[in-house]
């Protein structure tokens, strides 16, 4: 089914970041007004940190879901890739994007048409305000370190802004932390720790608004310096918490939001064949708030006109700012997605489980949800370039309350080309506030992906019910996996048991049986996960026993020994005589506690028969055992005998 609506794509890195969020407000602002449908992809890192863990990497494989046949063009968030890649590589990577239209996102990418922000006459304007109205002299500038040009930029602009000010080198400090709290606040613990007497800033400039914040919690709680009166501190990025920590922080909007609807305004006209620009800027703006608000002698605020504003409540709605009673909704919404993994349920089969997905993500209120797993999970150890789409995949579990009819439409899995489109045409309705996309795995395992409108809900709860659904398909895929190797086994055992492979002596399996029935025995102890023991027994003094008393008499032998093995093990062991005066048994579960106590009361009963029997001859064996699995062997049968073997050996020597 053709599309009568153009559709563009966002697709942004991870989806649970304040710059992402406030990208996507805009950027569906734009498409309600232009009645443009939207995808919204969360494809990770395109090229994953060398030291970074886990398997974030896994996103990458909706990235191949970008393409002509679902969206006709995509914005991307040019910014938060480029922390991990160079321009040439992450320009090269755009290309494979073609033919779609495309718009960068916060760096100026060549041939493409790219919004980005310039925060340089932002800054500099804060620079003299704090010189000139709050009379700072001595800086501290807490920054990153890192490749990132766009972080390393801001650190060049406050050190000319300041230089320009005739603020010296020697009135400057810098810290050099990672992007994150903790790393800042350990910085200054140790430049405090280590020089408590230099500690005397008038302001800290923080890169972003997370270092500020361990700047502004240090100064008051190691270094009891009140915020503003002894010390002023600002940041970057303008983040919810700016405008509500206390005191609260002055900072540089960098105008996401209306970055996030240019971009996609721009990338409508583009596709309607409309001449756009190569580059439009968006100019920053420093926000005053309590954080650098030190009466000094009854001055007045400064003001730069375009690049330098007072907090006020009148803020655009870009801001996305939060009542006390929407966080405490986005709150409870995270709690109860964090929760949705505790209702996995393990005995669900994979045919079944759509009907499980559909009835958790519905009852979360999501209000129009799709869950596609591909033909075959496809495993990844280590991170890939690009995924390859799969030729089949099955559309499990879809509904959509914006149209009742769609509610009814969906009865069975569907069966389609994922190459061809994300879902069939005519299921969801991308209109509105658009559809989330994001990869469904587990560790490394990729099974496929979900859609999820998206709503009123805090981005992190997409996040959490997309890992609630890759566990239960996870779960259920195992369940199925069981349940098929328990039915394959049975089969093997009555297979088996119909083939004679019986001892002619002593009625228990011969040492092909053992070998076969014990394969396939292994076989399902590894795919239930379980361990055991095999036993290795040998008869002592048969040949004795065949040339005092005759060979009927070593067969009487044989067959006690193999009576007596029978009373002390269960019926599910597998027990039998390998060769001529040699038997073994496989034991699930038993462990060598247990195997002492039974050698011990075989040992007795040997002891016995003679006198119990009436026999001229006693018998007597040596035993041994080699634990399943092995670090070497595992579950392989033929080794594990092998060494079973070797270990007789050393035992009777």
């Amino acid at each position: 089914m053709k599309r009568n609506k153009i559709r563009i794509g966002f697709v942004a890195d991870y989806l649970n970041s304040e710059y992402s969020e406030c990208l996507v407000s805009g950027i569906t602002t734009c498409c309600k007004e232009r009645n443009v449908e939207l995808i919204i992809y969360q494809i990770g890192k395109i090229r994953p940190d060398a030291n970074a863990s886990g398997h974030d990497y896994q996103f990458l494989a909706v990235s191949s879901l970008v393409n002509e046949h679902n969206v006709d063009g995509i914005i991307i968030s040019s910014g938060t890739q480029l922390h991990g890649m160079s321009k040439s590589a992450y320009t090269s990577y755009l290309r494979s994007y073609k033919p779609l239209k495309i718009v960068s996102l916060a760096h100026e990418i060549q041939g493409i048409p790219s919004i980005v922000c310039d925060a340089k006459k932002a800054q500099e304007a804060l620079i003299e305000y704090l010189i000139n109205e709050q009379g700072c002299k001595k800086f501290g500038i807490m920054t990153v370190e890192s490749d990132s040009k766009e972080m390393n930029s801001r650190t060049e602009i406050v050190k000319e802004a300041l230089k320009k000010n005739h603020i010296s080198g020697s009135n400057i400090v810098i810290w050099k932390s990672s992007f994150h709290y903790a790393s800042a606040y350990g910085l200054l613990n140790d430049y405090y720790t280590k020089k408590k007497n230099l500690f005397k800033f008038d302001a800290i400039i923080a890169m972003n608004d997370d270092l500020a914040f361990a700047c502004m919690d240090f100064c008051t709680q190691r270094a009891k310096l009140r915020i503003p009166n002894d010390i002023v501190v600002t940041g970057f990025d303008d983040m919810q918490r700016a405008s509500f920590c206390t005191p609260t922080l002055t900072t540089i909007n960098q105008q996401v939001y209306y970055q996030g609807y240019k971009a996609a305004l721009t990338l409508i006209n583009s596709i309607n064949a409309e001449e756009v620009p190569l580059v439009q800027t968006i100019e920053a703006k420093a926000i005053l708030r309590e954080s650098t608000a030190r009466n000094l002698k009854g001055k007045k605020q400064f003001s730069a006109g375009d690049y330098i504003t007072m907090d006020s409540s009148q803020e655009d709605s870009g801001n996305n700012r939060y009542s006390v009673s929407e966080w405490f909704n986005k709150r409870q919404q995270v709690f109860q997605a964090a929760q949705m993994d505790a209702y996995i349920q393990d005995d669900v089969a994979i045919e079944k489980v759509g009907e499980c997905i559909t009835k958790k993500i519905n009852m979360f209120g999501i209000q129009a949800a799709a869950v596609v797993l591909y033909d075959q999970p496809a495993e990844f150890k280590k991170p890939f370039d690009f995924f390859n789409l799969p030729a089949k995949a099955r559309l499990i579990a879809c509904y959509d309350y914006s149209s009742d009819a769609q509610l009814t439409k969906f009865k069975h899995v569907i069966e389609f080309n994922p190459a061809e489109c994300i879902i069939p045409e005519g299921y969801l309705d991308y209109s509105g506030e658009g559809l989330i996309v994001m990869s469904l795995f587990r560790n490394n395992i990729q099974y496929g992906y979900i859609l999820m409108r998206r709503g009123n809900f805090d981005s992190c709860v997409y996040d959490l019910i997309s890992k609630a659904v890759s566990i239960q398909i996870d779960e259920s895929f195992e369940h199925s996996m069981r349940i098929k190797t328990k039915v394959a086994i049975t089969e093997g055992y009555n297979v088996i048991n119909e083939v004679t492979h019986i001892d002619y002596l002593t009625g228990l399996k011969n040492s092909r049986g053992f070998i076969e029935l014990g394969d396939t025995a292994l076989k399902y102890s590894q795919a239930m996960g379980q361990s055991g023991l095999i036993l290795y027994f040998d008869v002592r003094n048969l040949n004795r026993i065949n040339d005092e008393f005759g060979h009927a008499a070593g067969d009487t032998a044989i067959k006690a020994f193999a009576e007596i093995l029978r009373h002390h093990f269960r019926s599910n062991d597998i027990i039998a005589r390998v060769n001529g005066d040699k038997f073994a048994v496989i034991s699930t579960g038993l462990t060598v506690d247990n195997y002492k106590k039974i050698r011990e009361k075989v040992a007795d009963e040997c002891n016995e028969w003679k006198d119990s029997r009436g026999q001229p001859f006693d018998i007597a064996a040596s035993s041994c055992f080699v634990m399943f699995p092995s670090l070497k062997d595992g579950y392989d049968i033929n080794a594990l005998m092998e060494r079973a073997g070797l270990s007789m050996e050393k035992e009777k020597a």
